[in-house]
């Protein structure tokens, strides 16, 4: 219904300038020595017309072009966010699965790209414990306490 309103209103507007330029009989004379141009009114304001949508257009893709950079750094970092949850999510899951090496690996990943570090850094240490590398238990241990005090009691006591 909106469409058929807005598709009438810009016929009537057509139709109501072309009755309008029928009987328009003026000129325009522009003179800028030693040049002498005479134009109807009507072309002038269809020069006009397309002079401005001609401008218009060319602001705005410039718009666009300045703000591509902004753009193209907001995807690489959804992008970037996607991978590491999708990180987070597979340790997690595998370390339900008890698959300890594949959860470590996928934690430590999803750690590096930032991805809610004191849970992750605790997957990783479990991880690490239950294969039983107590240095590398021990890094991601002191990873989550740098990271996080909401998990003061994270040891490994079994």
């Amino acid at each position: 219904m909106k469409a058929l309103f807005w598709t009438l209103a810009i016929l009537l507007l057509a139709v109501a300038l072309t009755m309008a330029a029928i009987h328009n009989t003026g000129y325009v004379l522009l003179i800028y020595p030693p040049y002498r141009i005479e134009l109807t009114l009507n072309l002038l304001l269809a020069l006009l017309a397309a002079a401005f949508f001609v401008i218009y257009s060319l602001l705005h893709v410039g718009s666009r072009t300045l703000r591509l950079p902004a753009q193209v750094r907001a995807f690489k970092q959804q992008k970037r966010q996607g991978k590491a949850r999708s990180a987070m999510l597979e340790g997690m899951r595998d370390f339900a699965a008890g698959r300890y090496a594949t959860a470590e690996k996928h934690a430590a990943s999803a750690l590096e790209l930032g991805e809610s570090p004191e849970v992750n850094a605790l997957i990783a240490a479990r991880s690490a414990h239950a294969l039983g590398a107590t240095a590398r238990r021990d890094a991601y241990l002191a990873q989550a306490g740098k990271n996080c005090s909401d998990f003061p009691d994270a040891g490994m006591t079994g």
